[in-house]
């Protein structure tokens, strides 16, 4: 299939951007594409928006230059559930927009998400989407453009422009084929999940969380953790740089292990480098003494899984991997390793005259394999092996 490609021009009037918006509104849909740079960089630079809208197989396109022209008009449709929005991998898209324009995905469509729904892998590319779905080869010769550079080639803008050219096509089959599978609620609430998930930056104050070992240490150096963590996150910020630069999650988290009292005891912190500490020492002492003195309070363990259960894991994994492959789903969407311990737990200790809000045991998770669980644990089915079925396993009732 070839599509009529116009000249491309970057679009940099406001009054076209309105338009743009307008038109989309009226179309109640639009293609969304996103360029940034990352190097370097802690918050990614947005350095180009490109759109489609309108017909679906011969889509009005337009690259949009933020760095020319407020782009909020066609950011805020992202928060629009009358508007359905189609995206390629949505996850850095969605955290841009939440991040930077405070806009919360509400009709999402994630076009690799839809496809791993349909057995065709956890992250099909863009490419080899576009080529499976609309028979197009897409030309990659300008993937590494720096998008902020100005100006940008007709080459350039063509490549950014193909990356939503397509994507209503593949739209309109994706949801075709999963509302004869009956999946597409299953992909709605999947993307929705999504758009949940990324709308809005961790909270400084929360950031410690994401520092590899930090549910291990004492109370007062868990304190000493949150507040530093806090405080390399708010100074990253505002420098727009990596918070490695002023020290990595490993030195961060010896620094709290053995709190210094004073600024010239952080010389020997291992990994701290002169220069931070001479900068910032004061402001890493003060954020210390504020953490140790009003520590979080800990967090309760994950329950414990009775010696009765410890084998039961592997069963239930199988289930949810039999029942994945029979009906073509990656796995990961369905059940992490937690989610089904998490279920064990409530089962042996928890009280089962009250069913708990479990992921696996709602809405289509359940249909696809919380039910066969909760069927294996109350003893009214088996799990066998059969070397004839693709998973290798059968479910006897």
């Amino acid at each position: 299939m070839t599509l009529i490609q116009p000249q491309p021009a970057l679009v940099t009037d406001p009054s076209e951007v309105a338009e743009i918006a307008r038109e989309i509104r009226a179309a109640g849909w639009l293609a969304l594409d996103l360029e940034f740079m990352t190097e370097g960089r802690y918050i990614p630079e947005l350095s180009l928006v490109q759109v489609a809208w309108g017909d679906v197989e011969i889509p009005h396109v337009a690259a949009v230059d933020p760095l020319k022209v407020d782009v909020q008009p066609i950011v805020d449709l992202v928060g629009d559930p009358e508007i359905e929005v189609v995206i390629h991998s949505a996850q850095a898209d969605l955290a841009l927009i939440g991040g930077q324009f405070g806009v919360r995905g509400r009709a999402v469509f994630d076009t690799q998400i839809a496809g791993a729904f349909l057995g065709w892998g956890e992250q099909i590319g863009y490419g080899a989407l576009v080529e499976r779905l609309c028979g197009v080869h897409l030309d990659k010769g300008a993937q590494f453009t720096e998008w902020s550079r100005r100006p940008l080639s007709e080459e350039q803008i063509r490549y950014a422009l193909d990356d939503v050219r397509y994507l209503p096509l593949a739209w309109r089959t994706l949801r075709q084929e999963l509302e004869e599978r009956g999946r597409l609620a299953w992909v709605e609430q999947e993307c929705d999940d999504l758009a949940e998930q990324w709308a809005e930056r961790t909270p400084p104050e929360e950031m410690y969380r994401r520092v590899r070992g930090w549910n291990g240490l004492k109370r007062r150096s868990l304190g000493a953790l949150r507040a530093v963590a806090a405080w390399r996150e708010t100074e990253s910020r505002r420098a727009n740089r990596p918070p490695s630069w002023l020290m990595n999650d490993r030195t961060l988290l010896e620094l709290c292990r053995r709190p210094p009292q004073v600024v010239t005891e952080l010389a020997a912190v291992r990994g701290l480098g002169e220069g931070t500490a001479q900068r910032y020492g004061r402001a890493i002492i003060e954020a210390i003494v504020r953490g140790v003195e009003d520590p979080p309070e800990m967090d309760e363990s994950p329950p414990h899984l009775p010696n009765l259960g410890q084998a039961w894991p592997a069963v239930l994994t199988g289930i949810v991997q039999a029942r994945c492959r029979e009906a073509d789903i990656a796995a990961r969407f369905v059940a992490t390793r937690r989610d089904i311990d998490d279920v064990i737990a409530w089962w042996l200790i928890g009280d089962r005259t009250k069913e708990p809000a479990l992921p696996l045991l709602q809405g289509w998770r359940r249909t696809l394999a919380g039910q066969d669980i909760l069927d294996w644990l109350a003893g009214e089915t088996a799990v066998v092996v059969d070397p004839h079925t693709e998973a290798g396993l059968r479910i006897n009732r």
